[in-house]
């Protein structure tokens, strides 16, 4: 993600004029276009601390957020009750599946099958009870996701023709990642019952 050099000053607790000499000097990376400087968030010098509270103010925010919004499958509105539809990782799987299964390009073929048996996983994880079973189901989810990539790659070429690059795109930065935050969810519901 893209920040302003304001928005990479906020994160860091410096001044926008320090920051923006340091990305100049090429102390930090950035990229300038039309006048401007910007960062990637993955590239900024954050403590463990700064990362911590970055990380609980995020979930803080996706947690209020999430608590207002009604479920997909909700019978009546403002019904907050919560099903495997309302899952990102798994509504953008389902999408990227149904599209996958279009395709009669043996790379296709074969990664449908992983992202199928990924779903599968993702669905295990949401309705068990146990954390371990959870994060169990979620990393067999990872690397069910993990093998439909590579796949793609290897019988699809490097760099893969479209549309199969759009497919690895949407796998390696939405699905993924999104899998990759249930799973931080998850192992943060394990630290704090210890």
């Amino acid at each position: 993600m893209e920040l302003t050099v304001p928005e990479a000053a906020a994160l860091l607790g410096r001044s926008p004029r320090t920051l923006r000499a340091q990305v100049a000097r090429g102390e930090i990376p950035g990229t300038k276009r039309n006048g401007r400087w910007y960062v990637d968030k993955r590239d900024l010098p954050l403590t463990e601390v700064q990362r911590r509270a970055l990380q609980e103010k995020s979930d803080q925010v996706r947690a209020a957020v999430e608590s207002v919004l009604p479920s997909r499958m909700a019978s009546r509105p403002g019904q907050r009750f919560r099903s495997l539809a309302d899952l990102d990782s798994f509504r953008r799987g389902a999408q990227l599946l149904a599209e996958i299964s279009q395709s009669d390009h043996p790379a296709a073929m074969k990664s449908a099958f992983h992202i199928r048996k990924a779903l599968f996983h993702l669905a295990e994880a949401v309705h068990q009870y146990h954390r371990d079973l959870k994060a169990d189901a979620l990393a067999q989810a990872r690397a069910e996701l993990a093998h439909a990539v590579a796949v793609l790659l290897m019988d699809g070429g490097l760099p893969p023709p479209d549309p199969l690059h759009g497919w690895v795109l949407a796998l390696e930065t939405e699905i993924l990642p999104a899998v990759s935050g249930f799973a931080r969810w998850v192992a943060q519901l394990s630290d704090r019952s210890r």
